[in-house]
């Protein structure tokens, strides 16, 4: 399955969990993850989720051998429990989408950021859709046509996380916020997330 799932009263952590895969999202893990937050989505006794990784990247992006389904770029738009990503190490291509999807996204001071698909000769417009639905398309594009890799101070300038932390307090200052956000009225949460979407 490669995710870990916890349950903390009413905050779902969920944990990509294949560093020795780099985190890569093939068809399985994505199926997977879309399948959890669903199911989180879902669950009354659940209100927010936060989903982080194991290892030194957060997610190394796409299964170049395989096409994880569409739905997995704009899960933020269609999630029904507000979404915290805590992000430490490298993400990038699909990892960068997952991050622009969230509705909080945390970064660990150092962190690294990128869409590379056009270095292996890929192009994936659901991916920079969904970063420039966080970044504007202008920045998405120039960032999806060179590949470049940016830093977490260009991340946050941009919008595309929204708090940074030292990398040992990166767990703590998630769970605060998710926690937080998991105990709020849930019926505020959901009429915000609507209007949102």
């Amino acid at each position: 399955m490669s995710l870990r799932i916890e349950q903390d009263r009413r905050l779902r952590r969920i944990t990509l969990a294949a560093p020795e895969r780099r985190n890569v999202l093939d068809a399985e893990l994505a199926g997977n993850l879309l399948r959890e937050i669903a199911e989180a989505g879902a669950d009354n006794e659940t209100g927010a989720i936060l989903v982080e990784a194991d290892g030194q990247m957060f997610c190394g992006g796409m299964d170049p051998g395989s096409l994880p389904s569409p739905d997995l770029f704009t899960i933020g738009q269609r999630s029904a429990k507000p979404i915290v990503v805590a992000v430490k190490g490298a993400a990038v291509s699909a990892g960068l989408a997952l991050i622009a999807n969230a509705h909080i996204a945390i970064a660990a001071q150092g962190s690294t950021f990128g869409l590379v698909d056009i270095r292996e000769g890929r192009w994936c417009d659901p991916v920079v859709d969904a970063v420039a639905n966080a970044i504007g398309r202008r920045r998405a594009l120039e960032l999806a046509l060179t590949g470049r890799i940016f830093s977490t101070a260009e991340a946050a300038a941009w919008g595309l996380i929204h708090m940074v932390a030292p990398a040992f307090e990166l767990d703590d200052r998630a769970t605060e916020v998710a926690t937080a956000l998991a105990n709020a009225n849930l019926e505020v949460i959901r009429a915000a997330l609507a209007s949102r979407g």
